[in-house]
C-alpha cells in the first residue's frame, strides 16, 4: 500500500504548533521541512511529540550541522539532500542510529532529474530515497515537474526493492507517480490547506490504493 505523509513547511515554531494541531488525528507520522532555518533550534522537543512520529527533511545548506539536532528532537526518519555540500558527512554520522531499540531511517533526497548513479556514493548508508516532484524546492504549491516520472522509473529499474517517496506536487499526479514506481507520497499544501485534512488524506490514499 502507498503511504501518504503530510508535510509542514513551518516559518516559525508557532507555525509548526498550529500545523500539528491541524493534523490532529490525521496521520501517525508528519514530515517537517527545515528550510532557511531550523524553527526547533533551542527547543527540547517538537510540539505534539506525544502524538506524532517525525520525519525531518533537511533543506539547509549544511546538513552535517543539523543531523545531531534532529536526533535529539526524536526523529524517526531523517532526509539529507544528495546535492548538499556535506551530504555524505551527514549521512555517515547517522549510521550509528540506524539500529538499536529506536532505529532512525535515513533517506537520500534526489532532484526531479537525478539519475540512479547519484545514489552510488551513499550505497549501504540509507534506507529509502526521496525524489522531488518539483524543480524548485523549499516551497509548497510549486508546479509538478513531469520529468520526475522518468527518474522514478529509472530508479525502480536500478533498485527494484527500494522505497521511493515523492515530495512536491505529489497530490496533483498521485496515480502517475505510483504507476511509475513510487511507494510513498509526501503531501503538503493539498492536506494543510484543506478544511478537513483527514478527508483530504483519505481521498488521496483511496485514489492510489483502492483496487491495487
Amino acid at each position: 500500500m502507498t503511504e501518504i505523509i503530510p508535510a509542514i513547511l513551518p516559518k516559525s515554531f508557532e507555525g509548526l504548533e498550529h500545523g500539528l494541531v491541524h493534523l490532529h488525528g490525521v496521520a501517525p507520522l508528519v514530515q517537517i521541512d527545515l528550510v532557511e532555518t531550523n524553527v526547533l533550534t533551542g527547543r527540547e522537543a517538537p510540539p505534539s511529540w506525544e502524538e506524532f512520529d517525525f520525519e525531518f527533511d533537511i533543506m539547509l545548506p549544511n546538513p552535517a550541522e543539523e543531523v545531531a539536532r534532529c536526533i535529539e528532537l526524536g526523529a524517526s526518519r531523517i532526509i539529507v539532500h544528495a546535492e548538499a555540500s556535506s551530504a555524505l558527512e551527514a549521512i555517515q554520522s547517522l549510521q550509528q542510529y540506524r539500529g538499536g531499540d529506536y532505529p532512525v531511517q535515513v533517506g537520500v533526497a534526489l532532484s526531479s532529474t537525478s539519475t540512479p548513479e547519484e545514489l552510488t556514493k551513499f550505497e549501504g548508508l540509507y534506507d529509502y530515497a526521496q525524489v522531488m516532484g518539483i524543480a524548485h524546492i523549499g516551497k509548497q504549491g510549486e508546479p509538478f515537474d513531469g520529468r520526475v516520472l522518468e527518474t522514478i522509473k529509472a530508479l525502480r529499474t536500478a533498485y527494484p526493492s527500494l522505497v521511493i517517496q515523492i515530495d512536491g506536487a505529489a497530490a496533483t499526479h498521485p496515480k502517475e507517480l505510483v504507476e511509475a514506481g513510487a511507494t510513498r507520497l509526501v503531501v503538503g499544501s493539498a492536506i494543510m490547506s484543506a478544511d478537513n485534512p483527514k478527508d483530504a488524506l483519505k481521498s488521496l490514499y483511496n485514489e492510489v490504493n483502492v483496487g491495487q
